[in-house]
């Protein structure tokens, strides 16, 4: 997924942080919708937004193998670790149609936008809001996504009342 979206939104908004958050949306958005994530990475609830636990070891490895290379990018006083692909090419054989349709709609929904607003965005959804710091989102959680704040009154209580229930159950 990591080659999908150098391949297809790699502008100057898609550094590291960007590229966490849009695998984050696809495993949770193809969960939501199809009961199962694309790659089925844990995901922790860090300072700055989900992010999936093996990342590091995964960039490493695409690194030493010549897929990519990282590079510090100083954009609008901020430093961007931005990667760059070197050979690696996204094979779309390696996927369902359902899983490219939801990969196709991740970087539509994300191309233009920045680290802070995707960030943001994540700060809002329920899994990232309901699970204490440094642990591990829960697939299960993504029933109650959905911008808080962003959905009528009633069907808002309905669903808190479900989280609130679910999230006690994990205690």
């Amino acid at each position: 997924m990591i080659l999908y979206f150098l391949e297809h939104i790699n502008n100057v908004h898609l550094g590291r942080t960007k590229l966490m958050k849009l695998l984050y949306f696809v495993d949770f958005n193809h969960y939501e919708a199809h009961g199962r994530p694309v790659t089925g990475a844990t995901y922790r609830k860090l300072p700055h937004g989900p992010y999936p636990k093996d990342a590091e070891k995964l960039i490493g490895k695409m690194e030493r193998t010549g897929l990519l290379r990282e590079m510090k990018v100083h954009h609008k006083g901020f430093t961007q670790h931005r990667l760059i692909t070197l050979t690696g090419k996204f094979d779309p054989a390696k996927f369902s149609g359902a899983e490219l349709q939801t990969l196709e709609r991740v970087a539509a929904d994300w191309a233009d936008a920045t680290a802070q607003q995707i960030e943001a965005a994540t700060h809002r959804e329920a899994p990232w809001a309901g699970t204490a710091d440094g642990r591990k989102i829960d697939y299960e959680m993504a029933e109650y996504r959905g911008a808080i704040g962003a959905e009528p009154l009633d069907a808002a209580l309905a669903k808190s009342s479900r989280f609130a229930t679910y999230v006690a159950s994990l205690v």
